[in-house]
């Protein structure tokens, strides 16, 4: 594999990562999408399941209810990340172009 094919990789994969980050926050501004997952799920059941905790649950439901907060908490960290990296790849894509065209201008005059 050559250099602009790198280059063509990383860009496309840059290019990926930009379209997750904003099919997110396109789906982030969706009403339904507010009320059942931001609301219902981060806050409302969030809520639930720490109740659920002080509560006189055997160590098999404790166990469960562990599971269910980490599983919200994994989801929020995979929406933060993909907001995160989304950031990242505005910069890279930059850079990548550029790269690209620095690639192609040597191979015209070389």
């Amino acid at each position: 594999m050559n250099q602009l094919e790198e280059v063509e990789i990383q860009l496309e994969m840059a290019t990926k990562m930009r379209k997750l980050r904003d099919a997110y926050v396109k789906l982030s501004n969706n009403k339904q999408f507010k009320d059942v997952i931001l609301e219902g799920y981060f806050k409302e059941e969030a809520a639930r399941l720490v109740m659920a905790k002080s509560s006189n649950l055997g160590p098999d439901q404790m166990q469960v209810v562990d599971g269910m907060i980490i599983g919200v908490g994994s989801l929020a960290n995979y929406f933060e990340m993909i907001m995160r990296r989304g950031a990242e790849m505005d910069v890279a894509v930059g850079e990548h172009e550029q790269t690209r065209e620095e690639i192609l201008a040597e191979e015209i005059q070389g």
